[in-house]
């Protein structure tokens, strides 16, 4: 299997994880807060991905990189996230689920616009497909009536939270050839997890932690291994193929969200889940049917 057909699957790899770990969040969510949770996860995450980073040679880093790469994990791991606990907060998880799905969308401007990826009407239908795609597996949990001032703050951090990570997806490109992925994702990962600590602590972390049940630790410990493997995935793709080809594969999240669901806490399967699914998958073969020679990179 050459690199780019394996980056296309560590990102569908890393489209199915996070849907598996939205399932898994979900069933603790009520218990723990969602900054817990986000601290937990990542550092269990740090802590899997770090004997294997540190079986690698670490190239030296550049102060400037250091900064940046600093940056990307804090926004994509601790800012990002906190918006998206935020919206659901004030609008229903469906629509929030619906407006982050715009995020292979938005990669995809923000490529273009730096130059990092020519324009196709091809890539374009296909995450469009994928966003519909979306859109019927979430179903009618995405809209409402009428939409007072906090919904609208809501729906406003829900879009700034796909916005980051449009944009962090983007960025990254441009450290990937620099260093390995292991030593990328440690370092990112472990930068969020000092900055989580202390919101978790305010959140009441101390307090809580000692009342976790068994249950509630298998899932954090199968929540952060997802993490570790969907966020190793995730810049292993980034590394080899455009960013939109990347999150394109986001469009899976939902739809393993809703398989999962069925499987796992009853909630059966829809008419509108399937038709999802089928949009979404029509999506990816829209979008990466062709490759170009300026939709690769080696």
């Amino acid at each position: 299997m050459n690199r780019v057909n394996l980056a296309l699957l560590a990102a569908a790899t890393s489209g199915v994880v996070v849907g598996a770990a939205t399932v898994a969040t979900g069933s603790i969510v009520g218990e723990i807060g969602p900054i817990t949770i986000a601290f937990i996860r990542y550092l269990i995450g740090v802590l899997l991905l770090l004997p294997l980073a540190l079986r690698i040679r670490w190239s030296p880093v550049a102060p400037r990189d250091f900064l940046a790469i600093l940056l990307f994990g804090i926004f994509q791991f601790a800012i990002l996230i906190i918006l998206l606990n935020f919206s659901v907060i004030y609008i229903a998880a469906g629509l929030a689920v619906l407006i982050f799905a715009s995020l292979p969308l938005l990669t995809m401007a923000i490529a273009i616009l730096l130059g990092r990826e020519s324009f196709t009407y091809r890539k374009l239908t296909g995450i469009i497909l994928t966003i519909i795609g979306v859109g019927f597996a979430v179903g009618t949990t995405a809209f409402v009536d009428d939409l007072d001032t906090m919904e609208w703050f809501g729906i406003g951090a829900a879009f700034l939270s796909a916005f980051i990570g449009a944009l962090c997806s983007v960025l990254y490109s441009a450290y990937m050839p620099r260093y390995p992925t292991l030593q990328i994702s440690s370092m990112a990962m472990g930068c969020a997890v000092l900055f989580l600590f202390g919101l978790a602590l305010m959140e009441g972390m101390i307090e809580a932690v000692s009342g976790f049940s068994t249950t509630i630790w298998f899932v954090l410990l199968f929540i952060g291994f997802s993490s570790a493997v969907g966020y190793f995935c995730w810049l292993y793709a980034l590394a080899h193929i455009p960013p939109s080809n990347v999150t394109v594969f986001l469009g899976l999240s939902p739809i393993t969200a809703a398989i999962l669901g069925a499987l796992f806490i009853a909630q059966p399967l829809s008419v509108q889940d399937l038709i999802g699914t089928a949009l979404v998958i029509a999506g990816l073969v829209v979008s990466l049917w062709r490759k170009e020679s300026n939709d690769v990179q080696s």
